[in-house]
């Protein structure tokens, strides 16, 4: 693996200098990336709409218009772009108003790659581990919530672009966001105030800032709710929203009470379902603890507090006999990993997936939930690797890493599943 000093990468990934009185770039980043496609969302100062040029080798350049323009504060613009077609497991570069970044496309079939998560930085940090992660290059960084630490309470979108600027501005979180394709899903902080549910009165901004702001995928429902699929070779990845559905603590425990909403628990159902005969291994990026005892409190800020909604989909993951299904959080300031033993909330008490919490990118440690096979590692300036090695065998294998900002392995886990689909 390449190595570069963060300064050589900073200027690798924004080279150009343009030129006084042009539009200049206050923060880009791409996602929403297929083996054909993919989207850019830039921020503008300045008047125009430049065009992106996107390069790789053995193409020539192509110019790509603005496909969206809104407005953002006086004289500044949010731009995005739309890029297709692409080839598959191609690296990509592409260049707005003399500021540049990377991507690759997503392989076709049976693939090897290496993902990194991590959650929890406070707004618009510095911290070395942004520079960490992406040496690594990873194919995606999975930006599992807390983005920013502004807490926002009031149903403004402006507040919001604010918050979004200060974090994506930054110049450590510029070396990663535009290194490599971001697929980010929010968390309280960044969604609303602290453990914050449906009932925030930023909702609706915080909803229709992520449409803004964010180059995402196709949302599976029309409601707002920002949960969403996608798929990397035969890996299905399953990210749902665990904010903006959820009852709040004045909804008694019961069957009733929902942490993710009658819509998106059907769809995820309907997700496990059909993946479960198709995709070698199904990833469901959910946000908050899993693993933890019933308290008995409504207030728990995880899946603690929502049990009787835990053991129907526990019973309906058992039952279906979905036994290639693991699962990634962050929230909790912590690394930490269970490989089953813990995780037995289904009639049949079982175990049942394996749990890779990784957090915090800068925020102090803690320890939520538990207890993790693999033990838990609470601090800051952590996160985490995922490598899928994929040959085209009859099985799939995953190695989880969690590590620190200095690159040191706090600990690991692998396992391995046997493929029964064929993949898309």
């Amino acid at each position: 693996m390449r190595t570069f000093s963060p300064l050589l990468l900073f200027l690798l990934v924004n080279t150009a200098v343009v030129a006084a009185g042009a539009p200049t770039v206050a923060w880009m980043w791409s996602g929403a990336v297929t083996p054909q496609s993919a989207r850019v969302t830039v921020k503008i100062v300045g008047e125009g709409t430049p065009p992106l040029l996107l390069e790789t080798d053995g193409e020539a350049p192509r110019t790509f218009e603005v496909a969206v323009r809104r407005p953002a504060e006086v004289g500044a613009a949010v731009l995005a772009y739309e890029l297709a077609p692409l080839r598959p497991d191609t690296r990509y570069r592409y260049t707005v108003a003399g500021s540049t970044g990377r991507f690759r496309s997503h392989p076709v079939g049976p693939a090897s790659f290496t993902i990194a998560l991590g959650s929890c930085a406070q707004t618009g940090s510095e911290h070395p581990v942004f520079g960490t992660i992406a040496r690594h290059e990873p194919l995606l960084f999975l930006h599992t919530g807390d983005l920013h630490y502004e807490d926002i309470a009031e149903n403004s979108v402006d507040v919001f672009r604010r918050a979004y600027g200060r974090a994506l501005g930054s110049a450590a979180q510029t070396l990663l966001f535009r290194s490599t394709a971001v697929n980010y899903n929010w968390d309280d902080h960044d969604f609303g105030p602290n453990n914050s549910d449906r009932t925030s009165p930023s909702r609706e901004a915080s909803r229709a800032a992520y449409r803004e702001m964010v180059p995402h995928y196709p949302f599976a429902s029309e409601s707002g709710a920002i949960y969403h699929a996608f798929t990397i070779g035969r890996v299905r990845f399953l990210v749902t929203d665990t904010r903006s559905e959820r009852d709040p603590p004045q909804v008694p425990a019961g069957p009733e009470r929902t942490l993710l909403g009658r819509e998106q628990k059907a769809w995820l159902k309907r997700e496990l379902l059909a993946a479960r005969d198709r995709d070698a291994l199904v990833v469901w990026v959910n946000s908050v603890p899993w693993i933890g005892a019933d308290t008995g409190s409504e207030n728990e800020d995880r899946w603690t507090g929502f049990t009787h909604e835990r053991a129907e989909l526990s019973a309906f993951i058992e039952q279906n006999g979905i036994h290639h299904l693991c699962v990634l959080s962050g929230d909790a300031h912590m690394v930490a990993i269970d490989d089953g033993t813990n995780n037995r909330y289904g009639p049949g008490g079982r175990p049942l997936f394996p749990v890779f919490h990784a957090a915090a990118l800068d925020r102090k440690g803690s320890v939520k939930g538990g207890p993790y096979s693999h033990g838990a590692f609470g601090g800051p300036g952590q996160f985490g690797l995922m490598r899928v090695i994929d040959t085209g065998g009859p099985e799939i294998r995953v190695e989880w890493s969690g590590r620190t900002h200095e690159d040191v392995e706090l600990v690991r886990y692998s396992f391995t599943r046997p493929v029964r689909g064929t993949g898309r």
